[in-house]
């Protein structure tokens, strides 16, 4: 389920960011080519987390490895943005929630793809 967890990180994270940047006022403005850039990271870098740990991971483990990665990611991302303190928290809980959310679809999935074969 390697290159199909990355694809589905990828694309759960692009959609993530690009509602949250609708939805949340103090979201940060950034363009579909740098939400792109953020979902091909994460993608990337899950992917080879996953090789680290063997390849196939179980559900619980996937969804771990997508909080982190994902969190870690756009963290590090929306650190530029952080020039007035008052939006730090809106910043850091913005990619908790993403974070979590990736987590929760990589276990969704990985259940789901666990029982198919």
């Amino acid at each position: 389920m390697n290159w199909k967890g990355a694809i589905s990180r990828f694309v759960i994270t692009l959609l993530l960011l690009e509602i949250f940047r609708y939805t949340l006022s103090l979201f940060p403005a950034i363009t579909l080519g740098e939400a792109l850039m953020i979902a091909a990271l994460v993608g990337g870098i899950g992917y080879l987390a996953d090789e680290v740990f063997g390849g196939y991971l179980s559900p619980p483990g996937r969804s771990f490895v997508g909080f982190i990665v994902t969190t870690t990611i756009v963290s590090i991302y929306f650190t530029h943005f952080v020039y007035p303190i008052v939006h730090t928290f809106a910043y850091v809980f913005d990619s908790i929630a993403i974070g979590l959310i990736v987590g929760a679809a990589d276990a969704i999935l990985g259940w789901a793809y666990q029982k198919a074969h």
